[in-house]
């Protein structure tokens, strides 16, 4: 009690005890178990530092990463799937325009640079290999650098860009600086005097690549307008990305060197085939090598007196695989995939469990494209391409702007599926081209195929079930309100 519960308690006891009795009650409402320092809480280390107060550990965590994708197949495997469900065979450019011959102009462009290697400063692939690319470095090493590279007319592009993808590591992370004007630079990145990025500072070469390689090794000062930063940010003010890898990398290695022991155990039992025993302790007849060497079916050895032979028995790995799917679903789980996708284990999943996870993965999947690869790498690479467009056209007033339109997502069940998509539509709870979007296809396209389709048909005298004004439903039922469309 302090001094003034002890005057109140000398005259007025009763009011004092209820004082008393409400600090109680508050203290035992406000106490939160995850906050005590007892012993339960010895293995949490709590610190209160910003986002961004990685520094050094997020270098060690990127070359961690790198080393298990390397050596441990599960690493590579995670990384592989985040991948291929994010980027899949790509994400593809949509042209918005009311113009059908801007339409027509801009696609013709798009298609000549993004589909060849035009697009790639290295030479190696197209904007959706880019994409892979970058999407594997952000798995990997926590973010990814895109760098926009002008080209004059000259150098023959339809586009006068191309895009190269640098690892984090040409961030020059010893350039840190605070202006009088407020302005800074933070590990590499430098901001104005109210936070927007404005340039970034990078290396001519990889660090790792070997101080040797150029006498001029220095960082360079490349406006903002230039580059791409791409990461997950999980964590309001962060700056800087983190690998993916992070929670798991310790659990994943431990379940590599457990393999490893379970592997070299095993394979040290296989190479005692028998033990041979005398009374004396001195081996005597026939040498041990003789008789290892000649384990033959149907061999009767002979022994001398007071011999005998036991046979080794390898140990068994009961519990082996029990031990390994909880920690592979520890991983799954790490990451954001399901443990099946992980482990390509698929014994114990039917219809409804598989498509269970999946839709959670699924969730995942369009986070990582809607929230982090679209708006911080695709949108802005849209932009160039319509920026470089005008030029080539010399035409700045026409409306066109680049969507995006995600992978198609592959169904577990068709027949199910198809079927429950077709009944929503008929039902009138979405639309078709809502559906369309669905399964990772853009609308117009499919019209446009539809319709060529349908047009190819009729030249030729052709009728396919595909073709709505073939089936029989406006055909059999002229009369009751259905409009035939073939009128």
């Amino acid at each position: 009690m302090n001094i003034l519960d002890r005057m109140i308690g000398a005259f007025a006891p009763g009011l004092a005890l209820q004082r008393a009795r409400n600090r109680t009650a508050l203290a035992a409402v406000m106490r939160y178990d995850a906050a005590t320092t007892g012993n339960r809480a010895n293995s949490w280390k709590p610190v209160r530092s910003d986002a961004d107060a990685a520094g050094a550990q997020r270098e060690r965590l990127a070359a961690v990463a790198r080393d298990m994708v390397r050596n441990t197949p599960f690493a590579v495997r995670a990384q592989q799937v985040i991948a291929s469900n994010v980027v899949g065979n790509g994400i593809i450019p949509k042209i918005v325009t009311k113009d059908a011959a801007v339409r027509e102009s801009v696609l013709r462009v798009i298609e000549q640079h993004f589909d060849t290697s035009d697009i790639d400063a290295d030479g190696r692939t197209n904007l959706y290999g880019l994409q892979r690319l970058a999407t594997n470095t952000v798995v990997e090493s926590g973010e990814v650098l895109i760098r926009r590279r002008r080209r004059f007319a000259s150098d023959g592009f339809a586009l006068p860009f191309q895009l190269q993808v640098l690892e984090p590591d040409y961030l020059d992370n010893t350039k840190i600086e605070t202006r009088a004007d407020g302005s800074k630079i933070d590990h590499g990145i430098e901001y104005d005097a109210i936070g927007r990025r404005v340039a970034y500072w990078l290396w001519s070469e990889h660090p790792g690549a070997g101080w040797q390689k150029s006498l001029r090794f220095e960082s360079r000062r490349i406006a903002a307008s230039e580059v791409l930063h791409v990461y997950r940010q999980d964590r309001p003010g962060q700056n800087r990305g983190v690998s993916w890898f992070a929670p798991i990398a310790l659990t994943l290695q431990d379940l590599a060197d457990h393999q490893d022991a379970q592997l070299m155990r095993q394979k040290i039992a296989a190479c005692f085939a028998a033990f041979r025993v005398t009374v004396d302790g001195e081996p005597t007849g026939t040498d041990v090598a003789d008789l290892s060497g000649g384990l033959i079916p149907g061999r009767i050895q002979n022994l001398s007196p007071g011999e005998d032979i036991r046979f080794a028995v390898p140990p068994g790995v009961e519990g082996y695989d029990e031990f390994t799917r909880s920690v592979l679903r520890s991983v799954a789980a790490g990451m954001g995939i399901t443990y099946e996708a992980l482990s390509g284990d698929l014994s114990n999943v039917n219809f409804s469990s598989g498509r269970m996870g999946r839709l959670e993965m699924d969730r995942n999947v369009a986070a990582w494209q809607m929230l982090m690869l679209i708006p911080q790498m695709l949108q802005p690479i849209g932009a160039w391409a319509v920026e470089g467009w005008r030029l080539i056209q010399q035409d700045a007033a026409a409306a066109v702007k680049l969507d995006w339109v995600p992978p198609n997502r592959p169904l577990i069940d068709p027949n199910r599926e198809i079927t429950a998509l077709r009944d929503k539509v008929k039902a009138g709870f979405a639309s078709r081209s809502s559906v369309i979007r669905e399964l990772g296809y853009d609308p117009e396209r499919v019209m446009e195929d539809i319709a060529a389709d349908n047009a190819s048909a009729d030249v030729i005298g052709a009728a396919f079930d595909s073709d709505g004004r073939n089936t029989g439903a406006s055909a059999a039922q002229p009369n009751n309100g259905v409009i035939d469309v073939q009128q």
